[in-house]
């Protein structure tokens, strides 16, 4: 098993290397096997390859996307929801070092959280891009890389009283709630919130310090791979 060491992991997001936290990663390949009558050799196995990457960082670390990137695709093009991520992580095996340069994932989900009052807000990004799977050899039947690559519609929420939750929403289709707790003891304290749910039009740059504030939010941004000959 090798070991990473983070001191001399490298990350860069779209040109920055400051802020971040945490990060981890796959590289997968999905197979699907066409099982045939009378042999346990499936047919034909037809793979499809992806890469994720889960980052924590600081509040603010990354550039924040407003509505003209967090919106749903109106015709056949690429998501403009992505961004460049060079990965470098040092293992102590050096044939496990990993090498990851993508200069386009896809910004599958975001969150923001600041759960104590004198503490610091951090964020979440995860993404996702799809790749050529590089298998030889006629049982395998390799799925290309996707002719576009379509955003959804993203909905999200936020709650708390930080000045910036990370998250902002389409005034139309706006719905809230509440939510809040409270236990016996001394001094008894607890919280309550009013909790929002909406379309999301814009995600990041969330507040990194705001003593006596706290508060949390979340959003989806879905992607589909369209396949055109």
């Amino acid at each position: 098993m090798a070991i990473i060491l983070g001191t001399s992991t490298t990350l860069l997001i779209d040109g920055t290397s400051d802020g971040f936290q945490s990060v981890s990663w796959s590289i997968s390949r999905q197979p699907n096997r066409l099982w045939q009558l009378g042999s346990w050799d499936p047919y034909r196995t037809q793979v499809v390859a992806t890469v994720n990457v889960n980052v924590s960082s600081y509040a603010g670390a990354l550039t924040s996307l407003n509505s003209d990137i967090i919106r749903p695709s109106t015709s056949c093009e690429f998501s403009p929801a992505r961004k460049s991520i060079q990965l470098v992580a040092y293992a102590c095996d050096p044939t496990n070092n990993v090498d990851i340069d993508y200069s386009d994932m896809y910004i599958t989900s975001y969150s923001y959280s600041k759960g104590d009052p004198t503490g610091f807000g951090t964020e979440s990004w995860s993404f996702q891009t799809w790749i050529d799977p590089n298998l030889s050899g006629s049982e395998f039947l390799s799925i290309p890389t996707p002719s576009h690559v379509l955003q959804g519609i993203s909905e999200g929420q936020r709650s708390g009283n930080v000045t910036n939750l990370g998250v902002s929403f389409l005034s139309s289709g706006l719905v809230s709630g509440q939510e809040g707790s409270v236990s016996a003891g001394v001094p008894g304290l607890g919280n309550a919130n009013t909790v929002e749910l909406g379309i999301v039009n814009g995600i990041g740059g969330g507040s990194l310090e705001e003593y006596g504030k706290d508060g949390s939010s979340s959003a989806s941004i879905p992607h589909t791979p369209l396949y055109v000959i």
